[in-house]
């Protein structure tokens, strides 16, 4: 999960599944996405899927920084299935879930899916 308006390095490519380009800011999500493409389970996905403000100010703020309640974010990959229910999946490192600000976002990002009741999970990628 990123912030949104964050200055990024975009790498694009063009995406069958989505019949358009898409735009990710890491390799490992690069690479991801490249996978999610040859999945037949997997009808189309958004990469950097914006969080509404709306559903951000419903969910518990519990052990979040406020700062985190207030910022713009993007998940990082929302997922529609071939069966049509959605599924969210968000790229983490191994050695990022050791650092509280990770393990918050991913919380913050958990605890929206769930209230939308949407399928979350954590993907840990390593460089």
């Amino acid at each position: 999960m990123e912030r949104t308006g964050e200055r990024t390095r975009d790498i694009r490519f063009f995406s069958n599944k989505n019949g358009d380009i898409v735009c990710l800011h890491s390799k490992w999500a690069r690479d991801y996405a490249k996978w999610l493409e040859t999945q037949p389970w997997v009808q189309s996905y958004e990469a950097g899927c914006p969080l509404d403000a709306d559903i951000m100010g419903r969910i518990s703020r519990a052990g979040i920084r406020t700062d985190y309640m207030q910022a713009g974010w993007a998940t990082d990959f929302l997922i529609c299935y071939a069966d049509g229910h959605k599924g969210v999946r968000e790229l983490v490192q191994q050695q990022q879930l050791k650092k509280k600000a990770y393990v918050e976002r991913l919380e913050l990002s958990r605890r929206y899916w769930a209230a939308t009741d949407t399928e979350w999970m954590v993907v840990i990628v390593d460089m």
